[in-house]
């Protein structure tokens, strides 16, 4: 059993993809929808998306808070790039994000960042109780 780390952050910056899925706002919130069900996380409020410019023409972001933590995506149609971050507490299977990723916005190629957040975050609740007790205590000194 891991006793610390918090979760994989996963980082895509997608290159070369299609303007106009970059532009479509209803696209993005779609994918923000169904990602987390396929990516086995639990969505706590519905996906929040806005568009810049007309029409998107400036770009699209959105994001959908999961019980796990978030997904975000943000677009860029006159560059032809987005990039996402899809940040959990658990494990998920990257590749198949990716590839769903690359499939929908048409991405020509693309980079990927994974960083583990929170190494010494522990995964023992009673560590982790300890822990933040200690930190509100010292908080609590340094206040009064």
């Amino acid at each position: 059993m891991e006793l610390f780390g918090f979760g994989p952050h996963l980082m895509v910056d997608g290159y070369d993809a299609n303007p106009a899925k970059l532009r479509d706002a209803e696209l993005v919130r779609r994918i923000l929808d169904e990602l987390p069900e396929e990516m086995e996380m639990t969505k706590v409020l519905p996906p929040f998306v806005y568009s810049y410019g007309p029409d998107g023409e400036d770009g699209v972001t959105g994001v959908v808070i999961i019980a796990e933590s978030h997904i975000a995506i943000h677009t860029f149609p006159k560059k032809r790039f987005l990039s996402v971050d899809i940040f959990s507490c658990k494990a998920f299977d990257m590749a198949k994000a990716l590839k769903k990723l690359a499939e929908v916005f048409e991405i020509g190629r693309y980079e990927t960042y994974m960083i583990h957040r929170g190494k010494e975050f522990p995964k023992d609740p009673e560590l982790a109780k300890k822990i933040v007790l200690g930190e509100r205590e010292y908080l609590e000194a340094r206040v009064s």
